[in-house]
């Protein structure tokens, strides 16, 4: 530093100080403190991050424009406030309606969903999802009893064996087999206790003995228990080892959660009533945690940054073993079952579930767990200088040795003498925030004692003691396989109708416990559905009420994608096979987060009911013989039940059938009926010969690879339909990736231009019911030939009431599938058809009493005078058109007609002015007063033979091109011509009229009177 002595003063002063004297002397510098800031803004939100501003107050004196305070001074600040996520209120759905008086309970049910859990805080749903009340039935109950052939029925339906009977033991559970005994015999000459465990909400009848005095011994206890039918095995050996305690260190309690679900072993797990999972031990799949301790230190881990360090210990006591068949249910779940309705009720087969669970325990571990998680501050644990291993260690060894009381386990002393551990006597359990019991068995006091809050007193080896006596005669299930408690419905009333109901009740109930219905939470947390609440799981360097708010350094701002909803099922399409999708969008995967694990698409089989709904049926375990199966002689007469086609069943089915009677036959989802769907009994006993066949209408999605992707997913495909294969990342194409649909030329009706597109895209868009498509040709479309007549053909169908689809296309009144021309006569018969409809090109005629003429196209006038000359035509579109003339006699009609200028219409044969020998088409249309409109379609199937004759002018107009003769001579005389008349309701007479149109003498063309 630069020093220079002053004389003056006699002391040193430094250089750069005189320097900035001198600077604040030339430059007098704002101090802008002398402007005090304003109060602050009320926040702009009251969640989800609002800001808050706050202005400087200014005054524009002489000290603030000569110290530049305008440029040096902020004027304005804002700051973030009420950071905390906007609260969620839980809403339910509306009741929907009554439900039918079921027949065997005799109530009503409704019921509503949850739309939306509560979340952040929002205010709790507290009323019921369901509702009852008393009914009176219109039906009986279908409740079928079931067959015990040559058991003992008991009062309650169970079906036992006759050697049960007054044997001292309530081997029914009702104690209807030990009444009325005359004499009772003793199974065992003394009484036994029953192996201890939990009995509250079983679902096997573990008091039936089944008539056997077994027992087991207990070695250390000495004891004899009765062991009881359903176990196949049991035996007692205490295990408690000091080489089994384990400890975990968790960032935050995610991982927790993701083991969740049951042991790795069972085949299906379920969720309880709660909507929190179980959580099990990834090393010793041991149950850890119930609903209460799970959110207790969810709760906890909201207060702080923080870390955990579990520690657990199983103590067995006995292992065990269930029959695989012939188990003997509760008296409590029987009687649930047997109350249970025939038709599907959500409400009612929910219940199973909230009662007795999801699953029933196969085989086990019976005995207690030992399990405590410890709460610490993120910040101390790093600022203690011990790595997590070593953490981790230091908490399990000062458990075994303080707690469980192994005295030959040696402390380290790091784990005594760290930053942490020093304000609390070397300890690193009391180090803690708290500790969290997720201890199972035993006592329920002593297990609540085993957890710890700070400045509270420290659970030691006492309480541990306590605790550990107490499992032997408190045991629970601690590792276990489990399997559906669906499967143990057998030999109760209509056990297989009940059991498809609880099947898609079961998928129903655990899908309102997805916690896909919670809104994303905050810095990537993991949401969790706790009942009718949703929580917050917070990862590591995240806390808050719900993980909110940063610990200082935590700076990743990637969201992992989290699955939406289920879709509903599909339909059960014709591989009996219905699919439901999901999207990862919960949100989607942003900023570098881990995309959502698991299957996008689910697919189960289903069933397809060919039968009208008569209510549920009573189906029972032991209906092996069904009526289709039972065999049976010829009958006498009538006929037997005929066979279906493949892929057809038929509708009114039985095994004998009366001569005259018919069977209807259809087609599964997917196939139509090609032939006539009746088929008639004869009197020789046989049925009406005449091919039927179910052929495919749609195309299946083809078995692929699990690493081949199909665009579009669908469940099926029209005919015609394209879709894409395309690989996986690490996956190269081979063969074949496309299937193309043919190109057709289509008319766009609000354009009326012809554009060419897939057949696969037009048929897919008729199936949606789009009618602005009309079907021209196959192939490419070229140019613009035959377009007028199909634009007009595109405005008459409109008004057609018949609309056939004839493959891309569709027939409409004037027309017949597969028949656009009548059957060719040869050309050495020098004769041709004419087929179509007769139209109408010119009107030349005089109202009544005035005069005119009218020729416009779409124009409509009445004919209410003697003999109106008309002008009748045809011709190819984009060249001459021909006409002829005839006389029409309106002279039979009872009221006025309107006939309309419609245009042209195309010949098939010839696409230029017609030569000689050439048919047309003919298009006429009459409409029947203003109130009454009919179409008439008129097909001549009639050789002819007619000559086109050329203006003496050399005219090329169109209109000068003149038909010399439009009939042969012989159809001059009254003859009657096929007419097809498609009617209204009220003209329902027309068909049995046969005299529909006649050919008069000459000239005219007679037209009979139809009403």
């Amino acid at each position: 530093m630069l020093k220079m002595d002053t004389f003056a003063m006699g002391v040193t002063v430094p250089v750069h100080l005189v320097l900035l004297s001198l600077v604040i002397g030339s430059s007098q510098g704002c101090y802008c403190e002398h402007y005090p800031w304003g109060p602050w803004s009320a926040c702009s939100q009251t969640c989800n991050f609002g800001t808050q501003t706050r202005h400087r107050k200014i005054r524009m004196d002489e000290y603030y424009s000569q110290n530049f305070c305008d440029q040096l001074c902020t004027k304005q600040e804002s700051r973030t406030c009420n950071q905390q996520t906007c609260p969620i209120n839980c809403q339910l759905g509306d009741f929907g309606p009554w439900s039918e008086c079921d027949p065997c309970v005799k109530k009503q049910f409704r019921t509503r969903a949850l739309l939306r859990p509560s979340q952040f805080g929002g205010q709790a749903c507290t009323e019921p999802l369901v509702d009852s009340r008393p009914c009176f039935p219109a039906k009986l109950c279908n409740i079928v009893e079931v067959d015990c052939k040559n058991k003992f029925r008991c009062e309650s339906g169970r079906c036992i064996s006759k050697t049960l009977e007054c044997n001292g033991e309530n081997d029914c559970g009702d104690n209807s087999d030990e009444r009325n005994c005359r004499r009772k015999k003793t199974v065992c000459n003394r009484k036994y206790e029953s192996i201890p465990g939990e009995s509250r909400g079983e679902v096997l009848g573990n008091s039936f003995n089944g008539g056997q005095c077994t027992t087991v011994k207990r070695n250390e206890t000495r004891k004899l228990y009765r062991v009881p039918a359903n176990l196949e095995a049991v035996s007692f050996q205490v295990t408690d080892e000091e080489d089994d305690v384990t400890s975990d260190f968790y960032k935050d309690l995610t991982p927790l959660s993701d083991s969740a679900s049951g042991s790795s072993s069972s085949t299906r797990s379920g969720k309880r009533s709660s909507g929190i999972p179980f959580l099990f031990s990834k090393k010793t799949r041991v149950q850890v945690t119930s609903s209460s301790s799970l959110k207790k230190a969810i709760k906890a881990s909201h207060e702080k940054n923080s870390n955990f360090i579990r520690v657990h210990k199983v103590i067995s006591v006995a292992n065990f073993t269930m029959k695989e068949s012939d188990l003997q249910l509760s008296d409590v779940f029987l009687k649930a079952l047997n109350h249970l309705p025939l038709e599907y009720n959500y409400a009612l087969y929910s219940r199973i579930f909230d009662d007795f669970g999801t699953h029933y325990y196969t085989s086990g571990k019976m005995g207690g767990s030992y399990d405590i998680l410890y709460q610490y501050s993120s910040e101390e644990l790093q600022n203690s200088g011990l790595s997590v291993e070593e953490s981790t260690e230091c908490v399990r060894t000062e458990t075994t040795k303080r707690v469980l009381f192994w005295k030959k386990k040696k402390v380290s002393t790091r784990c005594t003498t760290n930053r942490m551990t020093v304000t609390h006597e070397g300890s690193i359990l009391e180090s803690a925030e708290r500790s969290v019991s997720l201890v199972k068995g035993g006592r329920s006091e002593y297990a609540a004692a085993l957890a710890w809050e700070k400045k509270g007193a420290f659970p030691g080896h006492t309480v541990f003691t306590d605790w550990l006596e107490s499992t032997k005669d408190n045991p629970v299930v601690i590792d276990f396989e489990v399997s559906p408690i669906v499967d143990l419905v057998r030999n109760v009333p209509c056990a297989v109708t009940k059991r498809r109901h609880l099947r898609r009740a079961l998928r129903e109930y655990v899908g309102r416990f997805d916690p896909c219905q919670c809104a994303p939470c905050p810095n990537n947390a993991r949401p969790v559905l706790s009942g009718t609440e949703c929580l917050c799981l917070c990862p590591a360097g995240t806390y808050g009420t719900d993980c909110e708010t940063r610990a200082p350094g935590y700076t990743s701002v990637a969201v992992d994608g989290r699955w939406g909803c289920w879709s509903e099922w599909s339909p059960c399409d014709a591989s009996f096979k219905r699919r439901r999708t999901r999207e990862c969008n919960n949100p989607s995967p942003m900023n570098g987060g881990k995309p959502c694990e698991g299957q996008q698409e689910e697919e189960e089989d289903c069933y397809i009911s060919v039968f009208t709904d008569r209510g549920a049926p009573c189906m029972n375990d032991d209906e092996a013989k069904r009526e289709e199966n039972v065999l049976i002689g010829e009958p006498e007469s009538g006929c037997s039940r005929p066979d279906s086609p493949e892929y057809g069943f038929i509708r009114n089915e039985k095994n004998q059938y009366a001569v005259g009677e018919e069977v209807e036959i259809a087609c599964v989802s997917g196939h139509s009926l090609i032939g006539y769907q009746y088929l008639r009994c004869l009197p020789d006993q046989t049925w009406t010969q005449q091919h039927i066949e179910c052929q495919p209408s749609v195309c299946l999605r083809p078995p692929i690879s699990d690493s081949v992707t199909i665009s579009p997913f669908k469940q099926q495909y029209n005919i015609g339909e394209t879709m894409k294969l395309s690989c996986q990342a690490g996956f190269i194409v081979t063969g074949q990736t496309k299937h193309y649909s043919e190109d057709i030329c289509v008319l766009h009706a609000v354009s009326e231009q012809n554009v060419t597109k897939p057949s696969c895209q037009y048929s897919a868009e008729m199936c949606l019911g789009v009618q602005s498509f009309h079907f021209l040709h196959a192939g490419p479309c070229h140019g613009n030939s035959n377009l007028d007549w199909a634009i007009e053909r595109a405005k008459l169908s409109t008004n057609s009431l018949k609309k056939v689809p004839c493959g891309y296309d569709t027939c409409y009144d004037w027309e017949e599938c597969q028949a656009w021309l009548p059957p060719q006569v040869k050309d050495s018969e020098e004769s041709h058809y004419f087929s179509g409809l007769l139209f109408i090109a010119s009107i030349t005629a005089k109202l009544y009493p005035a005069e005119g003429p009218y020729a416009d196209k779409g124009d409509s006038l009445p004919l209410a005078f003697e003999q109106p000359n008309l002008t009748l035509g045809h011709g190819p579109t984009g060249s001459r058109a021909a006409h002829f003339s005839t006389d029409l006699d309106t002279s039979l009609l009872t009221q006025p007609i309107f006939i309309t200028n419609t245009g042209c219409c195309t010949s098939a044969e010839s696409r230029s002015v017609p030569s000689e020998g050439h048919g047309y088409y003919h298009l006429f249309t009459i409409d029947l007063s203003s109130s009454i409109k009919q179409n008439y379609a008129f097909t001549f199937c009639h050789p002819t033979k007619f000559q086109l004759l050329k203006p003496t002018d050399n005219s090329e107009k169109a209109d000068d091109w003149k038909v010399e003769q439009l009939l042969p001579e012989r159809l001059r005389k009254t003859e009657k011509v096929w007419a097809v008349v498609n009617k209204l309701s009220n003209f329902h007479t027309v068909l049995n009229n046969h005299q529909l149109l006649t050919l008069g003498e000459g000239k005219a063309i007679s037209y009979a009177p139809l009403y």
